[in-house]
């Protein structure tokens, strides 16, 4: 009697501490985790999240800089749901001015899934992004099913497309050069995209690109000016490009980890 009695006594206690540690973690400050977790991160870049607010459970940091370029804004919602196949699930949004990107990151050990991710960026963010040489123009449309990342086998599935509308690019005034899709697969552990142009484009585009996380990429790509094209989008195509014996250019560009 007095041992069944003591059972339902440490039930109870452990009932009530799960309750505690439970309402600890939902009110818990945001700014606070973020102070004791920072020096315990090791990420390959630089990252300052601004103002958080909110808490652990659901909040919001503006204006994240990463590498000294500001972002934006990233608020997020803990979703407990993901605890049941042993991973960490958060509901995330992202804002800068009229962009925005939606989606769901489940995290793992050694793994990382991006899955409904879906939004609208300017193409002369992505430029100024990754510093590219190049004006750009246009927007790009996100609606990516699911990528799945491991750290042993690279990515492992991708599902989903961009789409490049309005597109436009050059120096030192962007062209147009129409629309273009990239459908995404994961090939041998490697992000890969098959390009193609719709129907009409001043640069007729079709090939494939691909980026791995150990730092290499690739890209082969048949380019074709349009009949309406810009008369300097030849020159220029001729400028980055070799022309092959049927008029098109063949981009290839190829690089290997550092």
């Amino acid at each position: 009697m007095i041992r069944r009695r003591s059972r339902r006594i440490a039930g109870v206690g452990a009932l009530l501490l799960g309750t505690y540690l439970l309402a600890l973690a939902a009110l818990f400050p945001a700014s606070l985790a973020w102070r004791l977790a920072e020096p315990r991160l090791d990420l390959p870049f630089a990252l300052d999240p601004g103002t958080l607010s909110g808490r652990v459970w659901s909040g919001r940091a503006a204006p994240v800089r990463v590498n000294n370029h500001e972002l934006g804004a990233v608020a997020w919602r803990w979703q407990p749901g993901a605890l049941l196949s042993g991973r960490l699930g958060l509901a995330l949004e992202w804002r800068s001015g009229t962009d925005g990107v939606d989606g769901r990151l489940r995290l793992g050990r050694g793994q990382a899934e991006a899955v409904a991710v879906r939004g609208a960026v300017g193409a002369g963010r992505l430029q100024a992004w990754l510093k590219l040489p190049v004006l750009l123009d246009g927007r790009v449309d996100l609606d990516i099913a699911r990528i799945r990342w491991s750290a042993d086998a690279g990515f492992e599935s991708a599902e989903g497309a961009l789409l490049w509308a309005d597109a436009a690019g050059g120096l030192p005034r962007a062209m147009p050069l129409g629309q273009y899709r990239a459908g995404l697969e994961a090939v041998d552990g490697a992000l890969g995209t098959r390009i193609e142009s719709a129907p009409g484009s001043p640069v007729e585009a079709d090939g494939a690109a691909s980026w791995h996380p150990a730092g290499s990429y690739r890209v082969d790509l048949q380019l074709r000016p349009g009949s309406d094209a810009d008369r300097n989008l030849a020159s220029a195509l001729d400028a980055i490009a070799p022309r092959q014996p049927d008029g098109s250019h063949r981009l290839l560009l190829n690089a290997g980890p550092d």
